[in-house]
């Protein structure tokens, strides 16, 4: 469900708010039964919210209840999000990347699709949500370069900071 967020009386929001997201900009991801190079493009899309401006701290721990996992799943989605739990009291998340739609699609830079794809996810728990209603460039919109757009863009750091 997206919800337009009031700020200052008549200002709104432009992003779709999404209330799966964490219920801070902190929070620690474990890495499940994936190989060195899935836990790379994970702690990548960790660094490119950290490294933002979004106010992201996103940690990776062995002992987190939020969970991160790659696999060739039957499936036509390249990632998805799952949240669990009461926000703020127990929120957690699951996170899949399906590297069989991602090999499938991406051509020659399956790197760079795998990097957006990650990134992208962990942005819906920074509470961001699909195709937000905007005309400015989005990690969260669908239509995205893959190749291109890996990290946060102006628009999502915006609305990260709105939103927290």
């Amino acid at each position: 469900m997206a919800v337009a967020i009031a700020l200052g009386g008549a200002t709104t929001a432009e992003a779709d708010y999404y209330s799966g997201g964490m219920p801070g900009r902190s929070f620690n991801v474990k890495a499940v039964g994936i190989n060195p190079t899935w836990v790379g493009f994970l702690d990548t899309g960790r660094k490119n919210w950290n490294g933002s401006g979004a106010g992201a701290n996103i940690g990776r721990k062995s002992s987190a209840k939020a969970t991160f996992t790659a696999a060739r799943y039957n499936a036509s989605w390249y990632g998805v999000y799952s949240p669990s739990g009461l926000r703020p009291i127990n929120r957690v998340f699951k996170i899949k990347v399906n590297a069989r739609t991602l090999d499938r699609d991406s051509g020659s830079k399956m790197t760079e699709w795998c990097r957006s794809t990650v990134t992208h996810e962990l942005g819906h728990a920074l509470s961001l949500d699909d195709n937000p209603g905007t005309r400015k460039a989005s990690l969260m919109k669908h239509s995205r370069n893959r190749a291109t757009v890996q990290k946060p863009l102006a628009y999502d750091v915006a609305e990260v900071k709105r939103i927290y």
